[in-house]
């Protein structure tokens, strides 16, 4: 009885890895077969872990050798990438988000080489403040250690997710600078305008008077006609205005291009106006600016 319970367990021991095998063989065979596959799509980090699993010893001999010798085709195929990244005062960033071609690759960095299959790629860095910078990259086959770099610049060369960084806030309001405008120079104008008529005005005045003055005046009484004194007063009137006028134009123009050399002030802030008052013999200019 004892010989025959020995039997028996020698032959149930026996059938347990006969069991085990016939699944390692399929595990075998579909490994293969798959890294055949990807190895051909060049997909070589997801055909890397199927080798694996038929390259081992429990696999039939023929589907290991072959796994092994892929295994050390797909390795030297094989390329390595370090990533790294600064931000916009150069220091180092660890906790960068990395996506290869939409797909999570690195929740962040390590300092260390990974493998990436080879081919052209489309990566994205996102970092910890929002901000994230893409680029596409050619990976060449074989190709070891290759280092990319990531820098967060202060420039429009990066992409803002919807965090209110770099935004503007609502009815902010820009200044120009760019110089006080046309309104300074047009009132000077008008001002140099005015000037040159009050001088022809002033001119035609002085011979006038003269001749009223040595002629019909000179006589006890006076014996001057009241039309030629009164065009003479009228014409007084007239100069004293464009006087006016000129003063105030040259004053408002040179006080308005100061203002703005000075304090900078754009054109749509500062304002300058002057006004007129005809009075008997001459007028009454004023002028105000505000800014």
């Amino acid at each position: 009885m004892r010989s025959r319970g020995v039997y028996l367990l020698g032959l149930a021991l026996a059938l347990v890895p006969t069991a085990a095998t016939a699944d390692d063989r399929d595990d075998c065979f579909n490994a293969a077969e798959k890294a055949q596959k990807l190895k051909a799509d060049k997909k070589l980090s997801l055909a890397r872990p199927e080798l694996i699993t038929c390259s081992r010893d429990v696999c039939p001999q023929q589907v290991r050798s072959d796994c092994v010798k892929w295994l050390g085709d797909v390795d030297a195929a094989m390329s390595t990438v370090v990533v790294r990244a600064r931000d916009a005062n150069g220091h180092d960033v660890i906790d960068l988000k990395v996506f290869v071609d939409g797909e999570l690759f690195l929740s962040k960095l390590q300092g260390t080489a990974v493998t990436m299959d080879p081919g052209q790629h489309k990566i994205r860095y996102e970092f910890p403040n929002g901000k994230s910078v893409e680029e596409e990259v050619l990976i060449a086959e074989g190709e070891k250690n290759r280092t990319l770099r990531a820098e967060l610049k202060e420039a429009d060369t990066t992409t803002e997710t919807n965090t209110g960084t770099g935004t503007s806030p609502p009815n902010a309001q820009t200044s120009s600078k760019g110089g006080p405008g046309a309104g300074p120079w047009i009132i000077g104008g008008i001002g140099l305008a005015a000037l040159g008529v009050f001088i022809g005005l002033e001119a035609d005045l002085q011979s006038t008077y003269s001749g009223l003055k040595n002629g019909c005046g000179s006589t006890a009484p006076p014996s001057c006609d009241p039309g030629k004194v009164s065009s003479l007063q009228t014409e007084i009137d007239v100069a004293g205005v464009m006087f006016g006028v000129a003063l105030a134009g040259v004053v408002t123009s040179a006080t308005w291009l100061i203002v703005s050399a000075v304090t900078g002030h754009p054109k749509t802030t500062t304002t300058g106006s002057f006004g007129i008052t005809p009075l008997m013999g001459g007028g009454f200019a004023t002028y105000g600016h505000s800014f």
